[in-house]
């Protein structure tokens, strides 16, 4: 706000993925830009922001519940403003259902925050305007690791998803803003830079493609690991994966969401079909020790039981390093929703329970094979179960969505990257000791 005005502060609140927090990030910085100050206290604060997720009915509950929450909890006088999906999913209901906020902002719209938030508090705002993009982050991770957004929207049109009409169409960001933010992240002190988007391989700038993108962003030097999420399968070429497996501090790692293995479903889906057996032998072909990550989706309209089975054999051979299952929601004006053939959720329920089941048999084996394997691990911070005991992450570990690595013994700073060895090992957790226990802070004993 404009000097001379009253100081204001706010408390930001991000629901949903990695490409929300980014946003949120975003939020946060052209918020302190107006002089707003952050403040993690809701009751404190003059404007409570929340970002909303609204891609299935579960995260459009959670947002809503998030808002009467804050909106209890706020103090006299004290604004209230939705952003994000949720505006963009339905704004006519929220006007009618929300009369808690104060402003709704979809994303379209973030470019005007600063003449919005200018005029809900009846001041002006010196701040001209520009690209949201362009406005400052921050962090909401901890220093040594961020997300790079690539690309807003989404051209695929799934038969069940709404983000196109949430987010609304592809739109790739160039190649120098993106490298122009990464070395401003790594100026800050960030090691690990995961790429994200609705669809990764998605991303052009002119001829450019995400192979010719993570080459450039290999060349940060202060950089040590990059990690790809969301990469659509049929996109996954020989040449574009050989690349990423050349290039440097790009780790074996690689997030494909495959949804289905029946070329039937997926054709009522509206995806390619893609022979996902092949495609995994290939990938672990081209790129050597690659960890992979799919999602899968239950009880689709159609879903027979011989659908499902190919889905479990697919589970079963491919041998998937982590894996998240979903079950189908049929979500208005999302064609999916009005499809015949519905299937009752309690079969969804217990198809994606067998899933489940298998693949942390699955995932026990694939830890189990690591014992005795020395690993370089970044350390994230203590446990939540123990300040005492710090946790870390390998090259085969996202963060937010995989297990982690808990010390055992001499434990190592925050920020770190230390090698380990692995000394025991649970479905989805690891637990190591240092090789070179110098460098620790003292003896703790493992949580596993």
């Amino acid at each position: 706000m404009a000097r001379g005005q009253k100081s204001l502060t706010v408390h930001l609140v991000s629901l949903g993925c990695a490409k929300n927090l980014v946003d949120s990030e975003r939020l946060l910085g052209l918020l302190s830009d107006l002089g707003l100050a952050p403040t993690t206290e809701p009751v404190k604060a003059d404007l409570i922001v929340v970002n909303t997720c609204a891609f299935i009915g579960p995260a459009a509950q959670e947002s809503i519940e998030t808002i009467l929450e804050l909106s209890q909890r706020r103090k006299p006088g004290a604004k209230l403003a939705v952003v994000g999906c949720l505006p963009a999913r339905d704004r006519s209901a929220l006007l009618a259902d929300l009369p808690e906020a104060d402003l709704l902002v979809s994303r379209a719209e973030y470019a005007r925050l600063p003449e919005l938030v200018g005029e809900l508090f009846r001041q002006k705002n010196p701040l001209r305007k520009k690209p949201f993009e362009a406005w400052p982050r921050l962090l909401g991770t901890p220093p040594w690791r961020a997300f790079l957004k690539i690309a807003e929207g989404c051209d695929n049109h799934c038969a069940y998803c709404l983000i196109p009409r949430i987010r609304g169409a592809l739109v790739c960001r160039s190649l120098p803003s993106l490298i122009s933010e990464a070395r401003e992240l790594a100026r800050r002190g960030v090691q690990e830079l995961t790429l994200v988007a609705q669809d990764l391989t998605a991303w052009r700038d002119g001829e450019r493609d995400l192979g010719e993108l993570v080459a450039a962003l290999a060349g940060i030097k202060s950089l040590k690991w990059l990690r790809l999420m969301y990469a659509y399968p049929n996109r996954l070429t020989e040449k574009l994966v050989k690349r990423l497996a050349q290039t440097p501090k790009v780790v074996p790692y690689l997030d494909l969401p495959i949804q289905h293995a029946a070329p039937q479903v997926l054709k009522r889906m509206g995806r390619p079909y893609v022979d996902c057996r092949k495609l995994v032998n290939r990938l672990r072909k081209w790129w050597p020790g690659v960890a992979l990550r799919t999602t899968l989706m239950v009880g689709f309209p159609g879903e027979t039981e011989e659908d499902f089975e190919k889905l479990r054999l697919l589970v079963t051979e491919a041998r998937f390093e982590h894996l998240g299952v979903f079950q189908f929601e049929p979500e208005e004006p999302a064609p999916a929703a009005r499809f015949p053939d519905q299937i009752p959720r309690a079969v969804g329920k217990k198809r994606r329970s067998i899933l489940l089941s298998l693949q942390k048999k699955i995932a026990l084996a694939h830890q189990r094979a690591r014992l005795g394997e020395e690993l370089t691990v970044l350390v994230e911070g203590p446990a939540t179960e123990s300040s005492l005991v710090m946790t870390g992450r390998a090259y085969f570990q996202a963060p937010e969505v995989d297990g982690l690595i808990y010390f055992d013994g001499p434990q190592p700073v925050s920020g770190q990257m230390v090698q380990a060895r692995v000394l025991k090992a649970q479905a989805y957790d690891l637990a190591v000791g240092l090789i070179e226990p110098k460098a620790a802070l003292g003896s703790r004993a493992s949580q596993l």
